[in-house]
C-alpha cells in the first residue's frame, strides 16, 4: 500500500521522496523546484512541456505582441488585449443553446449558463470552458429536452479548445503572482523577473503545450459558487481536463491538471480516486501545494488548515490528520481517502481530474467507522457507488 508523503516543499528529504514516487509511477515526468531572483529564462530541461506553479513571491513575465491566451473570463485582461473573432460555427452553437435554454434540464443549467456568460457580445467569446464541459459530462444525458439544443451542447466539445482567445497587441511585462501558472515547451521559453519560487513538472515526451503559456488566477473565472460568511469561496482552473467528445474514455492530451481552491470544512467531501481507473487510462494521483490565503485576501476566519487521510479504505475507523500551512506539499497515491479542511491549495493531479473517477465516502465513514472517524454530515447523500469493496483493487 502506497503511503501519503507530506512536508514542506522546500524540505529536501520530503521533496526527494515525492520526486522518487512520481518518477517510479510515471518515468517520463520530472519534478523540480525553481527559485527566481532577478531576471531569467524559464525553459524545459529535457525538451518537453514544462509547467511552473508559483507558490511564493511575485514577479513579471514578458509577453510579446501577438501572444494569445484563453484568460479573461475572470477579471478583464489588460487593455492591450483584443478578443479574437468568434468562429462562426461556434457562434451558431451558442445561438442555438441560448434559444433553447429553457429546455436545458435543471442539473445541467449551471454549467450551460456559465458557458453562455462568456459570450460577451454576438462575435466575442472569452475564456476556457473545459471545466464547464467536465461538469456537463457528469450530468446524465440528455442535457436538454430539445434535440437541437442537445446537439449544439454536444457540438461544443469539438470546437471549444480553439475559441475564447484574446491577442496581446503590444509587447511588455505583466505581473505574475502566487498561484499563477507558467508553461514553457520545446518551442517557447519565458522571460521572467522578480523574486518568486515555483514548483515545476515536465513531461519529457510532450514537446508542445496544449494550452496558453500563462494562466493568471485573477483573469480566470471563479467557479466556486455559494456563499459562506466565514470562509471565502474560491475555485479557479489554470489547467483542467480536456475532452474531445462526451463520454471520452481515454486520457487524451491530459497529463497534469491544476485547480486552485479555497476549501471550507462545510463543503469538503471525504473521497478517493480508485486504484483501477473507471474508464481506463492512467491511475489518478493527487498532490496538494498549499498557498497563503492572504495573497488573495481570502477570509478564513483564522481557521487552521488540515488534511484528513484514510490510508486503508477497508478500515475507515483508522485515519490520520495533518496540519497544513503555506508551502506544505503532499503526495496522495491512488486509492487513498482524503479530505482537505479550511485550506487554500493548488490541487495538482496526474494525469488530471479524470471524469467519473472520484468517489464520496462520508456515508460509509459514518456507517462503518463506529464513530471513530470524522465525516461530513451534510454530504452523506453524495455517495455515488453501491459497495466500496467493488472499487478496491
Amino acid at each position: 500500500m502506497a503511503r501519503v508523503l507530506i512536508g514542506h516543499v522546500e524540505d529536501a528529504e520530503t521533496f526527494r521522496a515525492i520526486q522518487e514516487a512520481i518518477q517510479t509511477e510515471r518515468p517520463y515526468l520530472r519534478l523540480s523546484r525553481v527559485e527566481v531572483q532577478g531576471q531569467t529564462e524559464l525553459a524545459p530541461q529535457a525538451g518537453g512541456m514544462r509547467v511552473f506553479w508559483i507558490y511564493r513571491g511575485r514577479g513579471e513575465v514578458f509577453l510579446p505582441a501577438g501572444y494569445r491566451t484563453q484568460e479573461g473570463d475572470g477579471q478583464p485582461l489588460p487593455a492591450d488585449y483584443r478578443p479574437d473573432p468568434l468562429d462562426p460555427d461556434f457562434a451558431q452553437l451558442l445561438r442555438t443553446i441560448q434559444t433553447g435554454l429553457t429546455a436545458v434540464r435543471p442539473a445541467a443549467r449551471i454549467p450551460v449558463q456559465a458557458i453562455l456568460d462568456r459570450w460577451k457580445k454576438e462575435e466575442v467569446f472569452v475564456g476556457d470552458i473545459g471545466g464547464e464541459l467536465w461538469k456537463l459530462e457528469h450530468v446524465p444525458r440528455p442535457w436538454s429536452e430539445d434535440p437541437a439544443t442537445q446537439t449544439a451542447l454536444e457540438g461544443l466539445f469539438g470546437l471549444y479548445r480553439s475559441v475564447g482567445y484574446s491577442t496581446k497587441q503590444s509587447a511588455g511585462w505583466e505581473p505574475i503572482l502566487e498561484g499563477d501558472q507558467l508553461i514553457a515547451d520545446a518551442g517557447q521559453s519565458l522571460l521572467v523577473r522578480g523574486q518568486f519560487a515555483c514548483l515545476s513538472m515536465e513531461h519529457t515526451a510532450r514537446p508542445r503545450s496544449h494550452v496558453s503559456a500563462v494562466r493568471r488566477l485573477r483573469y480566470l473565472a471563479d467557479t466556486a459558487g455559494g456563499c459562506n460568511p466565514d470562509f471565502d469561496p474560491f475555485r479557479r482552473l489554470p489547467l483542467t481536463w480536456y475532452m474531445t467528445a462526451p463520454g471520452d474514455a481515454d486520457d487524451g492530451v491530459n497529463w497534469v491538471n491544476s485547480h486552485v481552491v479555497n476549501i471550507p470544512t462545510e463543503t469538503s467531501p471525504s473521497h478517493f480516486h480508485p486504484s483501477r481507473p473507471v474508464r481506463g487510462g492512467q491511475l489518478q494521483t493527487e498532490m496538494y501545494l498549499v498557498l497563503d490565503p492572504a495573497s488573495y485576501r481570502l477570509n478564513t476566519s483564522g481557521r487552521q488548515a488540515f488534511l484528513i487521510v484514510f490510508p486503508d479504505l477497508r478500515a475507515l475507523a483508522r485515519y490520520e490528520q495533518y496540519l497544513l500551512s503555506p508551502g506544505t506539499f503532499v503526495y496522495i497515491p491512488p486509492g487513498t481517502g482524503h479530505r482537505g479542511l479550511d485550506v487554500f491549495v493548488n490541487v495538482l493531479t496526474l494525469p488530471g481530474f479524470k471524469p467519473h473517477n472520484e468517489y464520496y465516502i462520508d456515508r460509509d465513514i459514518r456507517d462503518l467507522a463506529g464513530g471513530k472517524s470524522p465525516y461530513n454530515e451534510s454530504l452523506l447523500d453524495a455517495k455515488n457507488y453501491d459497495r466500496l469493496e467493488e472499487l478496491l483493487a
